[in-house]
């Protein structure tokens, strides 16, 4: 199984470049592996370059988690992210946390912004 680039699922996804985008998809087809900074940077992609809306883009995500042959590092995780992000959380807060998985804790001084995660999967401490 092929390891994807953010540029080989935006082809797939955006379609600006038909001959990528034909290219993308018949990676995609046969299998492939998205790791999480992928998703991530995909996420930040869509948000800001093409202006994709929130509620958009979760369903976009959630989609790629979905199709057939694609393996998403974390998928299931991933679903608890990408429904903090629908929620009003950041989805890169969401995936750092995600990323932690296995740690005592994840620690920041932006505890404003982490507040709004629901069950992390890791304690989020503030230092004081």
């Amino acid at each position: 199984m092929k390891a994807i680039d953010t540029n080989i699922l935006a082809r797939a996804l955006v379609r600006d470049d038909l001959r990528q985008a034909e290219i993308a998809d018949a990676l995609i087809a046969g299998g492939v592996f998205i790791p999480l900074t992928v998703m991530l940077e995909t996420a930040w992609l869509l948000g800001s370059r093409y202006k994709v809306g929130r509620l958009a883009l979760a369903d976009i995500l959630s989609e790629i988690i979905d199709l057939p042959g694609v393996t998403v590092e974390q998928g299931d995780a991933l679903g608890w992210a990408i429904a903090q992000f629908r929620g009003g959380a950041d989805i890169a807060d969401a995936i750092h946390v995600l990323g932690a998985n296995g740690a005592d804790a994840f620690v920041t001084f932006d505890g404003e912004a982490f507040r709004k995660l629901v069950d992390p999967p890791v304690a989020i401490e503030v230092p004081e």
